[in-house]
Parts: C-alpha cells; sequence; structure tokens
C-alpha cells in the first residue's frame, strides 16, 4: 500500500501532463502555422523546437513526482516544504500581478470587447508564461528564504545536521527542484513570454477604428524586398480574416529602391493549406525601367501567389523587430541570417546571452538563500533575509547594467550577460563557506566592516 501511495502522485501528475500536452502541443502547431514563413516541412530547427519544449513543459510537474517518489524520508520532508512554500509564494504574487493588471485595463475590455471577461480570461492565459518569466526567480528565491528559515527557527535544521549529513547535502531536493523550475523558467522565454509581450502590445495599443476595424498598417519586408500596404488589415484577435484594399510593392533584391511590380487588390485571403496569399480584383502593374515606355496595368479576378508572409507578421508591424517581443529561436535565426545592422545584431546577440545567463541565475539566487536562511544562532533570522533580498534586487539592476555594456560593444556579448552571475555565485559560495564555520550573516560583515578575520 505504502509504494501504490509512493508512486500515485507521479501517475497522477504524469496522466495530467499529458491531456495538456494533447491540448497545447496542436494548438501550438497551428499556430506556427500563422507565423514561421514557409511550410511546415521547411521550418528551420529553432522553430521546431517549440512543440517540444512546450510539451516538455506539460510534463515537468511529472519528472518532480518521479525524483521524490526514490527521494528518503528526511529528503520528501524538505522537499514537501520546499514546494509548499514556493507554490505559494508563486500563486500569491502572481495573483496580485494579475489583479493589479486587471484593475488597470479593465475599462479597455469593456469598451473593445463585447464580451469583456471572457476575452480576459482568454487574454490573462497568452499572458501567464510572461507573468511567471518575470517573478519565478524571486518566488523561487523567497521559497528557499522561507522554508529554511521555518526549518532553522524550529531546530529542525539543527536536528538534520545531527544525522550526520551536511548543510549541502540537506538542500539537495531543494536544488532538484530549483533546477526543475529553472527549466521551467527558461521554457516559458524562448518563446510564450517574449510573444505575451507583443500579444499584450497589439491587444492593449488603440489600433481599431471607431466602427471596429483595424487601423490601416505598412509591412516592410527585407527579407522579401517587399511593401505591403494595407487599408483594413485583420484583428489580431482573428488574424485569419481577409484583408481588404491590399497594396503590395515588390523591389529587386539586388538593386535597392529599384521597383519591379505592385499589385492593388480588393482583398487579400491566406490560405493556411497551403501557404499561399490569393489576391482577389487586382490591378497589376510591372514598373519599367528608366527611359522605357510603361505598360498598361493589367486586371485580373484572383491571383494566388506564394509569399512568405504570415498574417501575424503583417498585423503586428513595430512589433517584429523588439527585441522583448522577439523569441529565442528568432533571435538566433535573425544573428545567422546576418541581417540588419551590426549595433542591432549586437544588441540581439547580447539578448540572447542574457536569457540563457538568467535561466542560471535561478539556481544561483537559492544558492544565496542557504546562508542567508540558516543561522545556528539563538536568534531570528531576518538580517540574513534582508540581506539575501537586496541583494536579489540589486540583480535586477545589473542585468540591466551590464548587457548595455555588451549592447554597446565595450564587453563581449556573452561576458556582459553572465557577470551577475559569476559575481552573486562568488558571494553565495562566500557566504555559504561562512555559515559552515557557525558564523551569521551578520557576523561576517560586521567582522568585516571592523577589520577582524
Amino acid at each position: 500500500m505504502s509504494v501504490i501511495l509512493r508512486i500515485l502522485p507521479a501517475i497522477v501528475l504524469f496522466v495530467l501532463g499529458s491531456l495538456l500536452a494533447l491540448y497545447l502541443v496542436p494548438g501550438e502547431l497551428e499556430q506556427m502555422k500563422w507565423e514561421v514563413p514557409g511550410m511546415p516541412e521547411t521550418y528551420p530547427i529553432e522553430q521546431l523546437l517549440r512543440p517540444v519544449l512546450l510539451g516538455l513543459l506539460c510534463y515537468l510537474p511529472a519528472v518532480g513526482a518521479v525524483f521524490y517518489m526514490f527521494m528518503g524520508t528526511m529528503d520528501r520532508y524538505m522537499c514537501r516544504n520546499f514546494v509548499s512554500y514556493f507554490l505559494m509564494c508563486t500563486l500569491i504574487l502572481l495573483l496580485i500581478y494579475i489583479l493589479a493588471d486587471f484593475t488597470d485595463n479593465m475599462e479597455r475590455f469593456r469598451s473593445r470587447f463585447d464580451e469583456p471577461l471572457i476575452q480576459a480570461l482568454r487574454f490573462y492565459g497568452t499572458q501567464l508564461p510572461m507573468f511567471l518569466y518575470q517573478i519565478l526567480p524571486y518566488t523561487l528565491l523567497m521559497g528557499s528564504l522561507w522554508c529554511l528559515s521555518k526549518l532553522c527557527g524550529g531546530c529542525e535544521i539543527t536536528g538534520m545536521l545531527q544525522s550526520g549529513r551536511s548543510l549541502l547535502r540537506l538542500c539537495v531536493p531543494i536544488f532538484i527542484m530549483g533546477g526543475l523550475v529553472s527549466l521551467c523558467y527558461g521554457i516559458c522565454g524562448f518563446h510564450w513570454a517574449p510573444s505575451g509581450a507583443q500579444y499584450r502590445e497589439m491587444v492593449m495599443k488603440k489600433n481599431t477604428n471607431a466602427d471596429g476595424s483595424a487601423k490601416s498598417v505598412v509591412y516592410r519586408s527585407e527579407a522579401t524586398s517587399r511593401i505591403w500596404r494595407i487599408e483594413t488589415p485583420a484583428l489580431v484577435t482573428n488574424p485569419g480574416e481577409p484583408m481588404l484594399g491590399v497594396t503590395i510593392d515588390q523591389f529587386d533584391p539586388q538593386i535597392p529602391g529599384r521597383q519591379l511590380r505592385q499589385y492593388r487588390a480588393k482583398r487579400a485571403i491566406w490560405n493556411k493549406e497551403n501557404s499561399t496569399w490569393t489576391l482577389e480584383h487586382v490591378y497589376l502593374r510591372e514598373i519599367a525601367e528608366p527611359g522605357v515606355r510603361p505598360k498598361d496595368d493589367t486586371y485580373q479576378a484572383s491571383v494566388t501567389l506564394d509569399f512568405e508572409e504570415k498574417p501575424y507578421q503583417i498585423i503586428s508591424p513595430g512589433y517584429n523587430d523588439r527585441i522583448d517581443s522577439m523569441g529565442t529561436s528568432a533571435m538566433y535565426e535573425y544573428i545567422a541570417s546576418g541581417a540588419g545592422s551590426r549595433e542591432d545584431r549586437r544588441k540581439i546577440r547580447t539578448e540572447w546571452h542574457v536569457r540563457i545567463a538568467r535561466i542560471f541565475s535561478c539556481m544561483v539566487l537559492v544558492l544565496l538563500s542557504i546562508p542567508s536562511a540558516v543561522t545556528f544562532q539563538r536568534r531570528g533570522t531576518m538580517k540574513g533575509i534582508g540581506i539575501a533580498v537586496l541583494l536579489a534586487a540589486l540583480m535586477l539592476f545589473f542585468y540591466r547594467v551590464f548587457p548595455s555594456f555588451g549592447e554597446a560593444g565595450v564587453l563581449q556579448a556573452w561576458l556582459s550577460a553572465w557577470i551577475p552571475n559569476m559575481l552573486y555565485l562568488c558571494i553565495a559560495v562566500y557566504l555559504f563557506l561562512k555559515n559552515l564555520a557557525h558564523r551569521s550573516v551578520w557576523e561576517w560583515i560586521s567582522a568585516k566592516l571592523k577589520g577582524e578575520p
């Protein structure tokens, strides 16, 4: 019976994760058809990772349950305490975040949508990865601090150390669960957090006319040397609608500024099955070379064009090139293509390294929480916790300052992204060694200020 109870959580979480993956992964594959240029068989490997990582995210709780299943009694006790405090911190902060944001945007939902409550639920469903990407490192720190300080306050840490285990060994369950949270954090930042930021800007920005139709847009594609001008584009909430009043200027990719032809259509419809555009009631103008008599415009009732632009690219001008709305895969493709200016590539390369470095910053904060929350003196741990919170706040500042050096070319992109982690890792290791010497955080700081060893 005890064996069944031990494996039951893993089985339940595996089944729930499978159901969630069956719901999310096909939807992600369908979404990629609206976003990624080309046909599915031509998608780059960076984009094909999206459904794989989303499926992995669904199974992370089950993986954690498997680790828990093979732990000993003391490790399971530490794991339960940490997970409960971490989830409590995450849910409380997430709820506060969503309620505050909903209060600020409630009037927008009421004025723009016929069913504001349903649309708000859908909207915040898309924003959940972005919110988690912003708060997970700090709820991980707060959960670790809360768990260890409670155990230390009840003298449970001291009792566990009497069993012969080191402080580092006691915290192995926290490291394992923190590693899974870090992986979840990295998956959110791979595509869905930036995509949520882009979707938020498009929905919250006033991009509709008085009659509810979308405002005209102009989309320039450097890769295909085309400019799209659309009087009435599809709404971001329904990108499959026909686009009205479409003008497409095709330029020569070999000769900058040399226009080849122009399409003027009454409607443009995107075909999801074969990734083609159908223009209806089209006037085609072939642009003659200088000194050559231009040809008359030709009219066609319908024209099918194999253009690689997708609806989401066209209806979201101004957001596709924003770094905070670019997924990690899109950044990699941009860097590899050599497109844009040297400064733009340097900024995107720096941000790409920052997103990878911030995954490991989660574990650095967990390591920092151990010497901050654990003390062997008969007094509270609030001073150490206060120092840890202050250092975590400073990490936000460092992740603004040092990457700016990489964007400016003062430092290498990878170095500017990893300096905060290196700095905090050194601080955490030093504090950890001091705590192993049975000295509190405040004691060694006071000793250093007084010049004592």
